[in-house]
């Protein structure tokens, strides 16, 4: 069987393989297939950075709900994205870029509607939501840009992340260890124990940070390349900061869409995935500090206050377009508990990367 084969049977209980060449729009073909070669170039790059890596297939699966997962089948591993995944993404960051409201930085925000009604009746369907909400794009052709740019950026922080869950072991540690055939991003953990819960909550962790410190590292390469086209929302970048703001507001947008209880409709329980608070500050503090690591100490302030200024405007753009979900409002028990399960993930992570380390790839 080829690639293409193998993973359309080891998801058809998800849905199977979406066939492009069987789209009914030629539109859904050519951004589907743009993703789709981003991806693999990602992985082409990891892959002549990490030469153990073997092949990995990049490929959609069938389905409206937001995930993604990461799987081996015959000696061969994969990273599937829901099309749902794609879509919701497009749904949240159109609607939020055609309203006059929200993003007030990017291009002309006087073009857009200012009568938008918030998302309230979202579910987290792609079905669903084709059915019963117009997917808006923005009239001013910088704010369509950015949307382009927020998607893109989300994205291939995701596949970095599934990329991570690859590379580190976590896909062979959990198949040889949990039994798990599959690292999906949200579900698979009823009546898992509460050290499985740690373990893949620490898993999902150390892909995040994977992630930030390779999208960062890209945002050097982008900001050190002289030939690099300049954004069309900023002219010339003058200092790094202004593309890590950016890139912050992408990361925002995706991880409020995994991890807030509101849009995925995860149980707690079953969650892979620590607090969404939690979660949003470990990634404010992981890429702090490696921003400081490529860029020099001298520029980690400036960072902090963008990802801060990044963490706002999403806070605002959630509000116009989903409003009453935030997370601006630290309840006490979050701020009773929240550093106390820091410790014990910390605590969890220790032991696990010495499990990890025979299923790595170096």
């Amino acid at each position: 069987m080829n690639n293409s084969e193998i993973f359309h049977n080891e998801t058809t209980y998800l849905g199977g393989r979406f066939d492009l060449d069987r789209a009914d729009r030629e539109k859904v073909k050519i951004v589907y297939g743009n993703i789709r070669d981003r991806a693999q170039d990602l992985i082409n790059a990891a892959r002549r950075d990490v030469p153990s890596l073997p092949e990995i297939h990049f490929d959609f699966i069938l389905n409206g709900a937001i995930n993604a997962v990461a799987f081996k089948s015959n000696e061969r591993y994969f990273i599937g994205f829901n099309t749902g995944t794609i879509f919701l993404l497009r749904c949240v960051i159109g609607r939020m870029l055609s309203d006059s409201r929200a993003f007030k930085h990017v291009g002309n925000p006087e073009v857009e509607r200012g009568d938008l009604k918030p998302l309230e009746d979202y579910v987290p369907d792609a079905e669903m939501m084709y059915k019963k909400s117009t997917l808006l794009t923005p009239k001013d052709p910088i704010r369509r840009a950015y949307a382009d740019f927020l998607q893109d950026q989300a994205i291939m922080f995701l596949v970095g992340h599934e990329l991570t869950h690859i590379i580190h072991g976590h896909v062979d540690y959990l198949r040889a260890q949990r039994g798990q055939k599959q690292t999906a991003e949200l579900g698979g953990l009823k009546n898992r124990d509460q050290q499985e819960r740690l373990e893949r909550q620490c898993i999902e962790l150390d892909a995040d940070r994977r992630s930030i410190v390779s999208r960062i590292d890209s945002l050097r390469f982008t900001f050190d390349d002289a030939n690099a086209p300049n954004p069309p929302w900023r002219g010339k970048v003058q200092h790094p900061v202004e593309m890590v703001f950016d890139w912050a507001i992408s990361i925002d947008i995706l991880i409020r869409l995994f991890g807030d209880l509101s849009f995925s409709r995860t149980e707690a329980v079953d969650s892979a995935y620590p607090p969404l608070l939690l979660r949003d500050a470990m990634f404010f503090s992981a890429a702090a500090s490696t921003i400081g690591e490529i860029w020099g100490a001298e520029t980690q302030p400036y960072a902090i206050q963008a990802l801060k200024r990044a963490r706002v405007e999403t806070e605002m753009a959630f509000s116009v377009a989903a409003r009453g979900i935030g997370l601006s409002v630290l309840d006490p028990e979050f701020v009773r508990e929240g550093p106390l399960h820091l410790e014990v993930l910390n605590r969890h992570w220790m032991t696990l990367r010495e499990l990890l380390e025979p299923y790595e790839f170096h």
